[in-house]
């Protein structure tokens, strides 16, 4: 018994690297797009940021993949995952909530395929990672933008939805 729960558990660690080092890809993808191709500076780009959420019983901590920023504003909102449908509630619900505005576009991408999503009118906008606005057009694009904040009937549930999926993210075994 104990040989086969050894063999689970090394299969098991097996997976996770390889979804780790897939992940891993993706974001370097993305980055690679964001910098060499839409212009972006690394100076935009925040990395894997933080947010403090406090529900009504409880708080915690999430952190996103990236954050875009035009002109000290959050622009977009990318998370990288290999399943992005699964994802995208979770995206748009961090776009919603993470700050005292609503980021106005959330992605969620495999390093190819996407799913862009206008927060503010809940709409796809784009479905692949080349879609993503340069630089300059989301810079002409945020001249105008005014900070919307979440509606209260959705900021509680925006969290709720965060917290459940962070608590369904499997952790990684380490080795002994």
């Amino acid at each position: 018994m104990e040989e086969k729960e050894k063999l689970i558990k090394e299969k098991i660690m097996e997976e996770e690297h390889a979804e780790l080092m897939r992940l891993r890809e993706i974001k370097m993808d993305v980055w690679d797009v964001l910098i060499n191709e839409k212009g972006f500076n690394p100076e935009d780009i925040d990395i894997d940021p933080k947010f403090k959420f406090v529900l009504s019983d409880c708080e915690f901590t999430a952190s996103i993949d990236f954050i875009v920023n035009c002109s000290s504003i959050s622009f977009m909102l990318i998370k990288c995952a290999t399943s992005i449908e699964s994802w995208e509630r979770y995206a748009v619900a961090f776009a919603q909530v993470s700050k005292d505005y609503q980021i106005p576009y959330a992605m969620v991408t495999n390093g190819y395929h996407a799913r862009i999503i206008d927060v503010l009118t809940g709409s796809l906008v784009g479905e692949s990672i080349y879609d993503i606005l340069n630089r300059q057009s989301a810079l002409n694009k945020m001249k105008d933008f005014k900070k919307i904040p979440c509606p209260l009937q959705r900021l509680e549930k925006g969290k709720r939805i965060i917290y459940a999926f962070e608590g369904i993210k499997c952790p990684i075994i380490k080795k002994p």
